[in-house]
């Protein structure tokens, strides 16, 4: 019984104390390591145009290049505009364009219409502009296709007259080209081209808002009040530095358009991959081909020492004839071509006097195809005619100047430019007369004889040589289209056609 008793009064007292607890472990200390942030996501690419032409100038009374065009028409704005295929011509800018007399031509402007910038464009910005451009007078410009006109006046804050030395049929046809472009004249200077530090301020569909060696932006302008609105936001023009890097560029989807740009020989092979892709390139370019718009020509630059001899014009007219595709200054296509000048077959070649004749022959390193035909030229020359011809990238200041920059407006008149600016002074008073004449008759037989007569003396004088003609070449990324009228007034790019 005592066992018991003791053993209940111990289970009692190991009830009655406290056991002691195990230590707590340490709670564990916070993690140092920092889960990493997303990484933001790029912004989406541009809408990209590529091509290998640099404009040389932003000013458009200066353009003298296809590229100095795709700038000028896409960021400024004019009176009229002509659509290519038919020189169809109808306004712009303007609400209406009509004669009121045979020599006075009169332009309405609708109401609310701004610059970028947000000034007021008005009938005295259309007036400075023209005069301006007509007063700089840079050779090579659309300017010279403003030879009728004597003066223009002011009607009013919304209507300007342009005011005629004769009766021109073709005037409204010059208001639709580059140096026809509005500018403001409050930034302007109406004496000097603009640098291209400056900045551009049109009214055209785009704005150019940046500008660097390698790229342009485009940005829609929401308050443009013409006839050809872009849609697409933002565009960029980037510049690659040959055709294999526009190759690339396709290859890489990393542009959207390509405007030229691309060499014989990879035309070739895209076309060879298109076969088999169901005429797409494997990244989904589509081609599309402007026929009968890219012209080659060969002209004698207007104070080469050997433009004024005959004899010479003759031998290189003769020692190319062989080569030369075209027989006519004015494409084919235009109304108004005639075959003028002999192409094929063996042409004698004049004596020069046994002198080796050294000259230079100028090309854009920067078009598709111009080197090798220039190195084909120099062959011909050299082998034919016995010259000694050196080439000369990228400059104006050779004996030959090898080109194919369209018209700047896409009819006899305007392809017809290159041989009237710089007529032989023995031919100025004859060929000016025709061209007067012509541009005055109303009765169309009358004006085709004209132009007939005007391109005859051209192939006379051969201080122009046509060479070739063939397509205009460009390639649509995926989803890309042209709507509208996509082109300038002779085929000049308009990113205001452009859709994705």
């Amino acid at each position: 019984m005592r066992r018991l008793a003791a053993l209940a009064a111990g289970v009692a007292l190991l009830a009655g104390c406290t056991m002691p607890q195990a230590p707590e472990e340490p709670a564990p200390a916070p993690s140092t390591v920092e889960t990493p942030s997303p990484t933001p996501t790029p912004p989406p690419r541009p809408f990209t145009v590529t091509t290998t032409e640099v404009p040389t100038t932003y000013d458009p009374a200066a353009a003298t290049t296809a590229a100095d065009a795709l700038v000028a028409l896409n960021a400024f704005s004019r009176l009229m505009v002509v659509h290519p295929e038919g020189a169809e011509l109808k306004p712009d800018l303007a609400s209406d364009c009509l004669y009121t007399s045979p020599t006075t031509y009169q332009c309405d402007l609708p109401e609310g219409l701004t610059f970028h910038n947000g000034h007021e464009l008005t009938a005295s910005d259309v007036k400075f502009s023209i005069e301006r451009a007509y007063r700089l007078s840079v050779p090579r410009s659309s300017i010279q296709l403003f030879d009728s006109l004597q003066r223009v006046d002011v009607v009013d804050e919304k209507t300007v007259a342009f005011v005629l030395k004769y009766a021109d049929s073709q005037f409204g046809h010059a208001l639709a080209t580059p140096a026809a472009s509005i500018v403001d004249e409050e930034l302007y200077d109406p004496d000097a081209v603009r640098s291209n530090e400056g900045q551009v301020v049109g009214s055209g569909p785009y704005q150019l808002v940046t500008t660097a060696p390698d790229h342009l932006v485009f940005e829609r302008f929401e308050d443009y009040r013409g006839a050809q609105g872009g849609t697409i936001d933002e565009v960029r023009v980037s510049f690659a530095a040959d055709s294999g890097a526009v190759e690339e560029a396709m290859a890489a989807a990393s542009t959207d358009v390509v405007w030229r740009s691309l060499n014989e020989s990879a035309l070739q092979r895209l076309a060879t991959e298109m076969a088999t892709h169901d005429d797409a390139t494997r990244t989904g370019f589509t081609r599309v081909d402007l026929p009968q718009v890219r012209v080659q020509r060969l002209l004698f630059r207007p104070d080469s020492a050997y433009r004024e001899d005959p004899a010479v014009r003759a031998a290189v007219a003769a020692a190319l004839q062989a080569d030369r595709s075209l027989a006519s200054i004015v494409p084919p296509t235009v109304e108004g071509a005639v075959d003028a000048f002999p192409v094929g077959g063996t042409a004698e070649v004049p004596d020069l006097g046994g002198q080796r004749l050294r000259l230079t022959l100028a090309y854009s390193s920067k078009a598709p195809g111009q080197r090798d035909l220039a190195s084909m030229l120099r062959d011909r020359l050299e082998e034919r005619a016995g010259m000694s011809v050196q080439l000369v990238p990228d400059t104006n200041d050779a004996d030959l100047l090898l080109t194919d920059r369209p018209a700047w407006v896409n009819t006899a008149f305007g392809w017809l430019q290159s041989y009237v600016d710089d007529a032989l002074p023995g031919s100025r008073e004859k060929v000016d007369d025709l061209v007067r004449h012509a541009r005055e008759t109303t009765d169309p037989p009358t004006r085709l004889a004209l132009l007939a007569e005007i391109q005859q003396q051209a192939a006379a004088d051969l201080t122009v040589l046509p060479l070739s003609v063939g397509p205009e070449t460009m390639f649509l990324g995926p989803g890309t289209t042209l709507q509208g009228q996509p082109f300038g007034p002779a085929w000049q790019l308009g990113l205001w056609s452009l859709r994705d």
